[in-house]
């Protein structure tokens, strides 16, 4: 009995024996196959060929201070297009946004679901999300352009550079309407530099031009700050949209092709001079992933909401100083209109800035800027986007004749 036990332990040993030996055999193979690169050790992994290189895992990032350009096309290779050579020099610039926000989250219940005591079960509790969404650095200060959205309701705010270096940073200000922040980094060093990115001007953008969505879409799922790249081409101009009743209403958007998905909010779109031209803010999508149908706001919004709140460390709050009434089929018949679209302006303060300009009750705003205005809303959400100083046009009817008025935005009381 004693001896079959022994022979059947010797059995065992001997199985595993070959075992052992055919899982060393393998893993050498594995060495010299591209196609098993994962089964090498930590130094082989890093000597697989850039083609070859999968993209960085939480605690395989490069140290702070480096960008480790994989798969780098040689100057004089015909794989360095201009596209590649924008992605490389706009990239550096582009960050991800974090955010501490407040909420309330029910506690371990101790009691067994008893309602006498849901209401200790409730706490405020603080979330970090560390990568929130996008923005873009514009100056050598450490100003920073973003979606108001990505750090609404924020309590702490910080922005990651794609070498790694985060900074805490502040929101100067935002337009809340139009969806544009101004962040301020904080805690930069004397020498410390920071990479910037040019703006450039949205009122030339052509329809069809080739055009790159930077911003870093995968957040805290691989725990990696450098931006992701998409290409498309602007497809179309002057898109409006008022997707909130009372919150935020989006003018003259850029559509663009390029992929657009949730972390890229904020990010730029670049045209291939290397310039800003939008700030990617939405898509059109029942999944939640791009669908080659994105809006980005042109940046000269972004600019003029900057500029203003850099000269006067806040943005202004711009004056309304008429009354305008949508209409309907008594008014169009008594005012003798041949359309039902546009707005009706009921009153007019005297000595502002419209009365100025020469709007007078009984005028029929059609038009801002030769963008038709159809009824009060679409006024309002045209008016409400522009900026102290501003000057825009109003086409307007007056008894039966067309007519276009030059009316200078001033600011209001808070």
């Amino acid at each position: 009995m004693r001896i079959a036990k022994w022979f059947g332990f010797a059995i065992l040993v001997g199985i595993l024996g070959v075992g052992v030996g055919v899982g060393l055999r393998l893993a050498d193979m594995a060495k010299s196959l591209p196609g098993l690169d994962w089964m090498a050790s930590e130094k082989t992994w890093a000597q697989v060929t850039p083609a070859q290189t999968v993209p960085a895992a939480a605690g395989r990032l490069p140290a702070a201070g480096s960008v480790p350009n994989l798969g780098a096309a040689r100057p004089d290779s015909p794989r360095h297009t201009v596209v590649v050579d924008v992605a490389q020099r706009v990239s550096p610039a582009v960050v991800s946004i974090g955010a501490s926000k407040k909420t309330f989250g029910r506690q371990y219940d101790p009691y067994g679901g008893d309602p006498y005591f849901s209401m200790f079960q409730i706490l405020p509790l603080t979330l970090d999300f560390p990568y929130m969404g996008s923005g873009f650095i514009i100056d050598k200060t450490g100003h920073v352009i973003t979606n108001y959205h990505v750090i609404e309701n924020a309590s702490a705010i910080t922005v990651t550079l794609p070498d790694r270096r985060t900074f805490q940073a502040r929101l100067l200000d935002a337009d809340r309407y139009v969806d544009i922040a101004l962040l301020q980094i904080e805690g930069l060093k004397r020498d410390e530099s920071l990479p910037t990115i040019p703006l450039g001007n949205s009122g030339g953008i052509m329809i069809g031009e080739t055009v790159l969505a930077i911003g870093n879409p995968f957040g805290p799922l691989i725990a990696d700050p450098r931006p992701s790249v998409s290409v498309g081409v602007v497809s179309a101009v002057n898109r409006s949209f008022k997707l909130d009743e009372n919150s935020r209403a989006y003018q003259n958007m850029i559509q663009t092709d390029a992929a657009i998905n949730p972390g890229n909010s904020g990010g730029p779109l670049v045209n291939l001079d290397g310039e800003v031209i939008g700030i990617n803010t939405f898509i059109f999508s029942r999944s939640g992933d791009s669908t080659s149908v994105g809006f980005s706001i042109p940046v000269n919004r972004a600019t003029r909401v900057a500029q203003e709140i850099l000269k006067y460390g806040k943005l202004r709050t711009i004056r309304l100083d008429f009354e305008p009434w949508n209409l309907n089929a008594s008014i169009q018949q008594a005012l003798g209109l041949k359309t039902d679209k546009g707005a009706l302006i009921r009153s007019v303060d005297v000595g502002g800035p419209a009365d100025r300009a020469g709007l007078q009750p009984g005028d029929v705003i059609v038009g801002v800027d030769g963008n038709e205005i159809s009824d009060v809303d679409s006024l309002l959400s045209d008016f409400l986007t522009r900026t102290v100083g501003e000057t825009i046009q109003f086409q307007i009817v007056r008894g039966g004749k067309d007519l276009t008025l030059d009316y200078k935005v001033e600011e209001g009381k808070r």
